[in-house]
C-alpha cells in the first residue's frame, strides 16, 4: 500500500534532482524549437523576411528550477489518502474506495472539501471517529470497516475501525467516508 501512496501523493516528491535535468532539457528544447520555426512573411524595406508580429509580445518562460521550485511541494506539505469501505468485519475486499488529496484539495471524493476538513479537525486520530449520541441509528448489526491510510504533513499514517451499521459510520464521519 505505501507504494501506491506515494505514486499518488505525487511523483514530484519520488522525482529528485533527475526531473530537474528533464525539465532543463525540455526547456531548451522548446527554446531551441521555438527559435529555429520559420518566421510569418512580413514587409519590410528591403522585401526580406522579417519576425513575426507577435514575437515581441511573448513572455520569457521562468527558468527551469523556479518553475520546479514552484509546482513541487515539501514532503511536510503532502496531505493524501486512500479510504475503503467494506461490508462486514474484514476490511477486504472493499466494496467501495476514494483518494482524497488535501494540499490542494481534490482526487475522487466526491465531497473533499467537507472531508479535508474533518482530517484537518481531527488531525487524522481514529479515536476522533465516536459515534454522534445526538443521532439516532437503529440496533441492527451489519458491520462496515473502513480504511483510511496515507500521508499527512509527510508522515505516514493508518488505520482501521468496524462500525456496527452504516448510521453509525455516517453519525461518527460525516463526509469523510460518504462517497
Amino acid at each position: 500500500m505505501k507504494p501506491l501512496l506515494v505514486l499518488l501523493a505525487g511523483a514530484a516528491l519520488a522525482a529528485g534532482p533527475s526531473a530537474q535535468v528533464s525539465a532543463q532539457t525540455t526547456a531548451e528544447a522548446s527554446a531551441q524549437a521555438l527559435a529555429q520555426a520559420p518566421a510569418r512573411p512580413g514587409v519590410s524595406g528591403d522585401g526580406a523576411t522579417s519576425a513575426p508580429a507577435w514575437a515581441d509580445t511573448l513572455p520569457a518562460p521562468p527558468p527551469p528550477e523556479v518553475a520546479l521550485r514552484a509546482s513541487r511541494p515539501s514532503a511536510a506539505q503532502v496531505r493524501a489518502v486512500i479510504l475503503t469501505v467494506a461490508k462486514g468485519e474484514q476490511a477486504e475486499p472493499p466494496a467501495r474506495s476514494a483518494f482524497l488529496n488535501c494540499s490542494p484539495v481534490g482526487g475522487s471524493h466526491p465531497s473533499a472539501e467537507k472531508a479535508c476538513a474533518w482530517l484537518n479537525r481531527a488531525g487524522v486520530d481514529p479515536s476522533a471517529l465516536r459515534v454522534n449520541a445526538a443521532e439516532p441509528c437503529t440496533m441492527i448489526y451489519a458491520p462496515v470497516t473502513v480504511t483510511a491510510s496515507g500521508i499527512w504533513d509527510g508522515k505516514y499514517f493508518q488505520f482501521r475501525r468496524t462500525f456496527g451499521n452504516d448510521c453509525e459510520l455516517k453519525s461518527a464521519a460525516g463526509a469523510l467516508f460518504d462517497f
